[in-house]
């Protein structure tokens, strides 16, 4: 029943398309694709003074595993769906600069519990940005919840990613949602963001600033025929850890290029939990077959100077959450491998599209602790 509950809360999206689809196309070359893009912008008028655009949006993610492994010398094996990202909002362009966003979490359950809700805010914030701006070609500066861009994976939105789940070496520094001050800036096509926020954990609505404060450098820029982004952050107080930043401190960089229909993502990640030093990389290749058929890989390596200090994905998902429930360990070591394989069939582009693949994972290092597994993937994925 709640797979059924699920899928039909997934395909309402979908739905939509096919009745805007009538309702919005403009002429008889549009198509419902066009309209689902296009259907959550409500009202956009640059000349008036008072509200330039008004938008609504939505994200709807299901997704099923099933997982295969050993850890510390037992077996498991199980399946489980989740209704990954549900999320709903709008945002309002004002007074000739200003913008206000806020995007909910609708989705209550986690793994094998696809419950629907309020759940808590993903972002909420204010910002003020025109071109010229602070001396930049255009910039913004904004207050509020938001989500904090660190590494290659973390730039993508989730709307985009070409894998069902993001690395752990990403896992472990990036998905953060603190509360703070953003400056973003772009200069001779160069970006610049920068941002300090709480440390203080919220998952409502915006953090006090009782505890300590974070700082975030970013840039992007064009290079070696492809794109560069290095990413900083320094947190001042990871010692509590109901932190945001659970962490001292953590650096990336990250190259991405287009080889003909290869696309080609590499990212280094460097980092420090009080006396862990983490290090990782990750290589994510994909190559369009056809116009909507996608391949895509990834190896990842992570590596932690704790012999059970090594970077893993979140506990609620995929192979730790399969172990967890048969009662097993879900791995312990200083070493961290995973490859993937996978196919994505897009429908309409990014807007809705089918997910597919399969990823092996090992952890090494800490006596009797070993996770050695494979689990396989599938998902559905929309936006507007």
């Amino acid at each position: 029943m709640k797979t059924i509950k699920t899928i039909a809360a997934s395909a309402f999206v979908a739905g939509l398309v096919l009745s805007s689809s009538q309702s919005l196309a403009a002429d008889e070359t549009s198509s419902w694709i066009d309209a689902y893009k296009s259907m959550g912008k409500l009202y956009s008028d640059k000349e008036n003074k008072i509200i330039q655009e008004v938008k609504v949006f939505g994200r709807a993610h299901y997704q099923w595993n099933y997982s295969d492994g050993d850890s510390a010398g037992s077996d498991f094996s199980g399946n489980g769906e989740e209704l990954r990202r549900l999320r709903a909002g709008a945002s309002v362009k004002f007074l000739d600069g200003f913008k206000a966003l806020g995007r909910l979490n609708l989705e209550k359950g986690g793994f094998r519990d696809t419950s629907i809700g309020y759940h808590s805010f993903d972002e909420l914030y204010v910002d003020y940005g025109k071109s010229g701006f602070l001396g930049f070609d255009k910039a913004s500066i904004g207050y509020g919840r938001y989500k904090v861009a660190f590494g290659g994976e973390e730039h993508v939105s989730s709307k985009r990613i070409k894998t069902v789940e993001r690395s752990n070496i990403n896992n472990r520094f990036g998905s953060l949602r603190p509360t703070g001050i953003v400056l973003k800036g772009e200069k001779n096509e160069v970006d610049f963001v920068a941002g300090i926020y709480s440390t203080e954990a919220d998952s409502e609505t915006w953090a006090n600033w009782d505890g300590g404060v974070a700082f975030q450098g970013s840039t992007t820029f064009a290079a070696n025929e492809g794109e560069i982004t290095l990413d900083f952050i320094y947190a001042d107080d990871s010692a509590n850890e109901g932190d945001v930043f659970d962490f001292d401190w953590a650096a990336s960089a990250t190259h991405t290029r287009q080889y003909s229909e290869w696309n080609v993502l590499t990212s280094v990640t460097i980092g420090k939990d009080g006396s862990n030093d983490i290090f990782g990389f990750v290589v994510l290749p994909s190559y369009m077959i056809t116009e909507k058929l996608e391949a895509a890989f990834r190896y990842q390596y992570g590596n932690a100077s704790d012999t059970t200090g090594v970077p893993k994905s979140s506990g609620s998902r995929g192979i730790r959450r399969v172990a967890r429930n048969d009662g097993v360990g879900t791995g312990s070591g200083d070493e961290n491998h995973t490859l993937y394989a996978g196919l994505n069939y897009y429908i309409a582009g990014d807007n809705l599209k089918v997910m597919t693949g399969v990823e092996y994972e090992s952890i090494d290092g800490a006596s009797g602790s070993d996770l050695d597994g494979l689990t396989f993937w599938t998902a559905l994925r929309t936006y507007f």
